[in-house]
């Protein structure tokens, strides 16, 4: 089966942070047999870029034939994918697609003209207002994401062998990431921890990220609205804890593991928390719970999805 991925966001040598988990999702599928080809495009660059994608979409399946199947990632990109009806169309809601309250009405509008609906969680799926919807989460490739010596890894980064290091894993100028409430929750940490360093790292090669998983002592997350947020997942998979407000499917990822703590969308709470994680500076074994959001888990799912659309398209 030869599968066309549509995408507005692809790791490239400019943007190597950018959505990495499509790709490994790709090449996870790949590894089962099918044949995966990725049609990006600059979506935030321009809306003309959108119906550029929309007529080589047509070109490739509705005049040339050369794809099975076409999986969109991200809601626009589910119009793209449906600029042609040869092919069955799977669309991947990503979180801000479908929570924004701009963008919330297109999604809807592109889910009841697809063959089939993938969401990050159960709470997506409500907003949608589908049944008929598979919640797969991206999955980790635990072959990168495992524990590393912490000291390794920060020699590794020229990072400091002793201070506090909490690792801020967004864009900082993405509204709603709340970066303001961490900034103003670093100034209280560092009252009780006056070396304390807030790792801001974002848009960089999926393969160093992992060493700042290993190379920091905490996470923090205190955003508005999250899907599945892969580095909740991937910093479980290093062992390091994680802080976090409720958000997405935070809660049911972390819930039980020693040294990880939910709490409000209060500077001081999220304090409060990251000193227990400080004073602490143990590990946690959330490697044992990331080993279920495992690339090969998630692309099984994804591989039965393909398999009963392309049986209904032949029949």
């Amino acid at each position: 089966m030869r599968i066309l991925f549509v995408t507005n966001q692809y790791p490239t040598d400019k943007t190597p942070g950018a959505s990495p988990c499509i790709e490994q999702q790709k090449k996870s599928l790949e590894d089962l047999g099918f044949e995966v080809d990725v049609l990006f495009f600059n979506g935030p660059e321009s809306r003309v870029n959108y119906l550029k994608a929309m007529w080589r979409v047509f070109w490739l399946i509705q005049v040339q034939k050369q794809y099975d199947l076409v999986h969109a990632h991200y809601g626009f990109c589910g119009i793209v994918a449906r600029a042609q009806f040869r092919c069955p169309v799977v669309v991947t809601f990503r979180g801000s697609d479908v929570f924004s309250p701009r963008e919330r009405p297109i999604s809807r509008m592109v889910s009841a003209s697809v063959d089939k609906i993938i969401v990050m969680t159960e709470e997506m799926r409500k907003v949608l207002y589908k049944h008929d919807v598979k919640v797969i989460p991206y999955g980790v490739d635990l072959d990168v994401f495992k524990p590393q010596p912490r000291l390794i890894a920060r020699q590794k980064l020229g990072l400091s062998p002793t201070a506090p290091l909490i690792l801020f894993p967004y864009n900082p100028h993405r509204v709603e990431k709340r970066f303001d409430l961490i900034d103003r929750t670093i100034a209280i940490l560092e009252k009780e921890f006056p070396e304390v360093q807030l790792l801001v790292v974002y848009n960089k090669p999926y393969d160093s990220i992992v060493d700042y998983m290993n190379a920091c002592d905490a996470l923090v997350l205190a955003s508005d609205s999250e899907g599945a947020p892969m580095a909740v997942r991937e910093a479980m998979a290093c062992n390091l804890p994680v802080v976090s407000v409720d958000v997405g499917d935070v809660v049911s990822v972390i819930r039980g593991t020693e040294g990880c703590y939910i709490c409000s969308k209060s500077p001081d709470d999220i304090a409060a928390k990251l000193s227990k994680v400080l004073l602490e500076r143990k590990r946690t074994n959330g490697y044992f719970v990331a080993s279920q959001f495992g690339l090969a888990k998630s692309a099984l799912e994804i591989a039965k999805i393909y398999e009963e659309l392309l049986r209904r398209s032949i029949q």
